[in-house]
């Protein structure tokens, strides 16, 4: 959720709830963590890679998500 809300550089910010953000967190682990590498190769998953992400969540608890978004965003 954070990584979609609070994007780097000229990306648009995402609004997306828990369960929506879910695919794009999944990503995020899979590319950075070194453990995931020979999953990566099996897949053929790399920078070049185009993948669609579905989020059909939005912020349905405002307070909740702009708790967890805003939360510790310096450590991002």
């Amino acid at each position: 959720m954070r990584s979609l809300g609070l994007p780097v550089g000229d990306d648009q910010a995402i609004v997306s709830g828990e369960s929506g953000a879910v695919g794009v967190g999944l990503l995020d682990m899979f590319m950075r963590q070194e453990e995931w590498e020979d999953f990566r190769k099996t897949v053929k998953l790399d920078e070049t890679s185009v993948v669609l992400c579905f989020s059909t969540e939005g912020d349905t608890d405002r307070e909740s998500y702009e708790q967890i978004v805003r939360s510790d965003a310096k450590g991002r």
